[in-house]
C-alpha cells in the first residue's frame, strides 16, 4: 500500500530489546514488574516471602515497590524533590584545604548526577543496591561511568548477583572480592518503600473505588416499567439495548409497551469521603518522604511552616551527609580507576540549604547589633 508516494507495511518494524543484560562482570535476564492488583492480601504474602527465615525471595516485594513508584504521581514527584536536594549540591575534592584540580573525569562526568540519585535511590527507598563501575571515552578522555544492577538481582546474604529474578543459575556471580563493585545499604533493610508500598495500595483501592462511583453516580439509573406482560428473555435484551442508547441527558421516554425512567445518585458527601482519605493517604506519603507536609501543602501558620521546612532540610542535610560518607569511605578504594589521588577528602563545595541561609541572616543582624565574629568563628560556623 502506498501513501504519498511511500510504501507502507503492515509488518512491525519495532524491536524489542534482547532480555538478557551484559556487563562487565555479570549477566542477568531482565524481566518487567508484576502490575498487582490492589490486594492488600497479596502486599502481605510478598513481605512474608521476602523475610523468609531459611530463605528470602524478594521479587513479589520490589514489584510492589515499582507499582507505586509507576502508578503514584503525588509518590513520584515527593521523591524528585528529596533526590534534588542532593544532586544539586556541588562537590569537590581537597587536600589540605585546597580543592584538587584534574579531577573532572569524575565530577563532570554526564553519569555523576545519576550516581547521585541511584545511590540515595538504593540507600533511603529501597535500602540496598549495587554498583558496578566503568570507564568511557569522550572527546579523549576518559570518563566515568556505572551501571546500576535491578534490585531483583542481587542476593546481599551470598554476595551473589543472580542471572535469573528467582533461582539459581551456573551463570550468577559473586561481587564479594570485585574492586570496582560496590554494595550500598543494609543485607536485611528493606527502605521505606516497604511502608510507602503498602499505602500506595490503600491509595490505588480507594482510587478504584472513586472511579467506580463515579462512573455510576454520573451515569443516571434507568428503570424500565412494562405496560403489559413482560415480554420473553431476547425481546427483553433487545428492549434492555434500546434503553441503553438513549442517553443520560433523557429525563422520561414512553415507547409502545414500557416506560423509562431515570434516577440521579450523585452524592457529594460520598465524594468527599473519598477525597479525604486520598489526601490523608498522601500526607503520610509525605511524612515517611519528606518528613513534613506543610513544605507541599497549606500549613495553618507561618511558625509551623518554618518549623517543618527545619525538619525537612535536616533530612536533605542527613541525605547529603550519607553520600558523602560514601564517597569518603566505600567510594575511596576505587579512586585510582579515575586517577584521583589518596590523601583528601570529598565535600560540598557550598550548601545552599534554608538553615545556612537562615543562619546567615541570623549573624547579619548580630553584626548589625555590634558583635563582632572572628575568622575562627566563621570557619566553624560555616565549615570553610
Amino acid at each position: 500500500m502506498k501513501i504519498a508516494g511511500y510504501t507502507i507495511s503492515k509488518i512491525s518494524n519495532t524491536v524489542l530489546p534482547p532480555p538478557e543484560r551484559t556487563t562487565q562482570n555479570f549477566k542477568y535476564v531482565i524481566s518487567a514488574p508484576t502490575i498487582a492488583k490492589a490486594d492488600v492480601s497479596k502486599y502481605k504474602q510478598a513481605f512474608l516471602a521476602a523475610r523468609g527465615q531459611w530463605t528470602q525471595d524478594r521479587k513479589y516485594i520490589y514489584d510492589q515497590y515499582e507499582n507505586a513508584l509507576n502508578f503514584d504521581a503525588h509518590l513520584t514527584g515527593l521523591i524528585e524533590r528529596r533526590l534534588l536536594s542532593t544532586v544539586g549540591r556541588k562537590l569537590e575534592y581537597v587536600i589540605n584545604n585546597e580543592p584538587v584540580q584534574g579531577i573532572e573525569a569524575l565530577t563532570k562526568s554526564p553519569h555523576f548526577e545519576e550516581l547521585v540519585r541511584q545511590f540515595l535511590m538504593a540507600k533511603v527507598f529501597y535500602g540496598m543496591g549495587l554498583l558496578e563501575f566503568d570507564k568511557e571515552k569522550y572527546k579523549g578522555k576518559d570518563y566515568m561511568t556505572f551501571t546500576s544492577i535491578p534490585v531483583k538481582h542481587i542476593d546481599p546474604f551470598n554476595q551473589m548477583v543472580r542471572k535469573y529474578e528467582t533461582g539459581v543459575s551456573d551463570e550468577d556471580k559473586s561481587y564479594k572480592n570485585l574492586k570496582n563493585v560496590l554494595f550500598i545499604g543494609e543485607t536485611d533493610d528493606f527502605g521505606i518503600l516497604q511502608q510507602i508500598a503498602l499505602i500506595a495500595l490503600y491509595k490505588r483501592a480507594v482510587m478504584n473505588d472513586w472511579a467506580s462511583y463515579s462512573q455510576l453516580a454520573s451515569t443516571n439509573f434507568r428503570e424500565i416499567q412494562y405496560k403489559g406482560a413482560s415480554p420473553d428473555p431476547a425481546k427483553q435484551q433487545a428492549e434492555i439495548d434500546r434503553v441503553l442508547n438513549i442517553g443520560n441527558g433523557v429525563t422520561a421516554y414512553s415507547l409502545d409497551d414500557m416506560e423509562i425512567k431515570t434516577t440521579n445518585q450523585t452524592s457529594s458527601s460520598q465524594n468527599d469521603l473519598f477525597e479525604s482519605y486520598i489526601n490523608y493517604l498522601d500526607e503520610t506519603m509525605t511524612k515517611l518522604v519528606l518528613g513534613q507536609t506543610m513544605t507541599t501543602e497549606d500549613g495553618s501558620s507561618r511558625s509551623q511552616a518554618e518549623v517543618h521546612e527545619r525538619t525537612q532540610e535536616d533530612i536533605f542535610d542527613a541525605d547529603a551527609k550519607s553520600f558523602l560518607n560514601f564517597m569518603n569511605y566505600q567510594f575511596y578504594d576505587i579512586h585510582s580507576m579515575y586517577g584521583i589521588p589518596d590523601g583528601g577528602d570529598w565535600r560540598f563545595a557550598e550548601s545552599g540549604t534554608v538553615k545556612q541561609q537562615q543562619q546567615i541572616e541570623l549573624d547579619l543582624k548580630l553584626k548589625e547589633l555590634g558583635y563582632i565574629f572572628t575568622m575562627d568563628e566563621i570557619k566553624q560556623r560555616y565549615n570553610l
